[in-house]
């Protein structure tokens, strides 16, 4: 089906008329075209690119957006960018930065704080995971993932806008219009659509949602002055006033602006009448300054949503980040559930791409991230109650890292032990689970400590077994002999840092097995030895790659 983007306006059109005349030629085939460039986006890039999957990406933005966004990144983020080497220089960035992982209830910013906490993201994960949470700015963030995709292949389209979308059976096709206002065409195996909340892709796909579309109005008023005095030691990354204003306070890591964001209640106070005096009224009382001390820059007002999209994918068109979820900003979630979207899609992408996996893997990604986004939103919004101008339902309220690090994905298989387990809950109580993430345990290498995730490498499967699970690594060696799909290991018999045996954080004997996916999440599990380990791998191997399901109706042909 052919579509038009609705966010073309008649100037857009026109000159997308002019231009036609010399428009370039068709490119090539490609195999992923990515439409949005943000920090969702460009991890999609860099995961593809750095497993030897070329995509384009256009972004209709020529730079990076300098409106404070999201400001830490969990472990299991982290994680996925270990896997493409772009970790270290993330956090190369926070080591320059003044350290700021608390958060505080203020009489002002210049005041006394009334109440101060740790921010549960810099908890020490170590037990869990090789990373640590990264606390920087989205903008900084995506300078490294952008610079590492390009590094890896990428052909990223800063100031290139689409225009129109054509889905048929075995492709897409997509006319984009340059930032000197000539068009061209891409041709493109699949698509992914990471263009933000207001997705225009998804909206010419007649997606709807599910949740609350506004759970809070928000006036945010933006401003510019020196905050290193008023948070020099203090490793501040957020503050909030107290009742009645409740103000929320945000600043860049340069600590020369910021944000201070209000609720009001659209029934009873007009957006416009937040005019240039109110805001300085309100930026004065939330940081403790005289407005002499400081410089608007503006203000826009935004309602906090809260909503999951009905669908993740339509035919040859997947959808993340923002695009298909939404949620509050209390817990900082949003941007790592759309990395980790870009994280599951890749991964099943690069497998279907290479031809070691059957297409029919790709219908996992909408049940497995959905199922994560619904709970994702959910715990966002339980933890912003007090703002919300709607009834918030009440639920189970879970941590942090059980919401960013220790969910579960449904998984076919026999395991009947993953039956009773919760969606989420604490990572290192995880053992093993089909649909979870594979345990961190540190083991010794030549050049320095490494983990159990890194034995996952460059987008292939692993097979990993228990200390005496040879016959496993063998039969491995028999379905995969050059190692092109599956890779094998054995775990040690013990770690000394650790009091649990390698096997049993890994919910097998010494004979048992794991099959882990790309993503470091598991796909099959063999607690012990296997009459015949050959048969019991092959099979959990197809099942794993998609090829023990019926065949998929072909999408209708509409366009031509």
């Amino acid at each position: 089906m052919g579509v038009h983007m609705p966010d073309l306006g008649e100037a857009a059109a026109k000159a997308n008329r002019t231009a036609s005349a010399t428009a370039d030629p068709p490119s090539a085939r490609v195999p992923v075209l990515i439409v949005g460039g943000s920090v969702v986006g460009a991890s999609a890039a860099l995961f593809l690119a750095a497993r030897g999957i070329t995509p384009v990406l256009v972004e209709k933005h020529a730079a990076v957006s300098t409106r404070p966004r999201a400001k830490l990144f969990y472990p299991r983020t982290m994680e996925a960018y270990r896997s493409v080497g772009a970790d270290q220089d993330v956090y190369a960035v926070q080591h320059r930065l003044p350290p700021a992982d608390h958060a505080a209830v203020v009489a002002s910013l210049a005041g006394p704080e009334l109440r101060r906490w740790r921010l549960p993201a810099a908890e020490d994960f170590s037990v869990v995971s090789p990373c640590p949470s990264a606390f920087v700015k989205q903008a900084d963030l995506e300078e490294v993932v952008r610079a590492h995709a390009r590094a890896a292949g990428a052909d990223l389209r800063f100031g290139h806008r689409l225009l129109q979308l054509r889905r048929y059976g075995d492709h897409v096709v997509a006319r984009v219009r340059r930032a000197d206002g000539g068009t061209y065409t891409v041709t493109a195996d699949y698509l992914l659509a990471a263009d933000g909340n207001g997705s225009a892709i998804r909206e010419s796909l007649g997606i709807g949602r599910s949740g609350i579309d506004a759970v809070a109005h928000i006036m945010e008023i933006g401003f510019e002055a020196d905050l290193r005095p008023l948070l020099e030691r203090r490793r501040l990354a957020l503050a909030f006033t107290r009742p009645p204003e409740q103000a929320f306070l945000s600043w860049n890591t340069a600590q020369d602006r910021g944000t201070v964001s209000v609720s009001y209640d659209p029934a009873l106070d007009d957006p416009a009448a937040f005019d240039d005096g109110r805001c300085r009224e309100i930026v004065s009382r939330a940081l403790g300054l005289p407005p002499s001390s400081f410089t608007l820059t503006g203000s826009r007002p935004w309602h906090m949503g809260a909503w999951v999209a009905d669908s993740y994918r339509v035919g040859r068109v997947f959808l993340l980040g923002d695009a298909v979820h939404v949620t509050p900003p209390t817990g900082g979630f949003g941007a790592n559930t759309g990395i980790q979207d870009a994280w599951n899609l890749t991964a099943k992408l690069v497998s279907v791409l290479r031809g070691h996996a059957d297409p029919r893997l790709l219908e996992d990604y909408e049940p497995e991230r959905r199922a994560v986004g619904r709970i994702t939103v959910e715990q966002a919004l339980l933890r912003t109650r007090h703002r919300a101008l709607v009834p918030i339902e009440d639920r189970p309220l879970l941590s942090e890292a059980a919401v960013a690090i220790g969910y579960r994905y449904p998984m076919p298989g026999d395991d009947p032990a993953t039956g009773g387990l919760p969606v989420a809950d604490e990572p290192d109580r995880r053992r093993g689970e089909p649909g979870t993430r594979l345990p961190h345990l540190p083991l010794a290498g030549q050049d320095g400590p490494h983990s159990t995730l890194d034995l996952v490498r460059d987008g292939r499967y692993l097979l990993l077994a228990g200390p005496e699970g040879g016959p496993w690594a063998q039969a491995a060696r028999r379905l995969d002999p050059h190692g092109v799909f599956l890779d094998a290991a054995l775990l040690p018999r013990r770690i000394a840092s650790a009091t649990t045996r390698p096997a049993d954080a890994c919910g097998i004997g010494d004979r048992g097995a794991l099959l882990i996916r790309p993503d470091h999440v598991i796909a099959w599990r063999a607690p012990h030895a296997a009459p015949d380990p050959l048969t019991a791998l092959a099979a959990a191997t197809r099942r794993a790659l998609g090829s023990d399901r019926p065949a998929a109706r072909a999408e209708a042909r509409t366009d031509r």
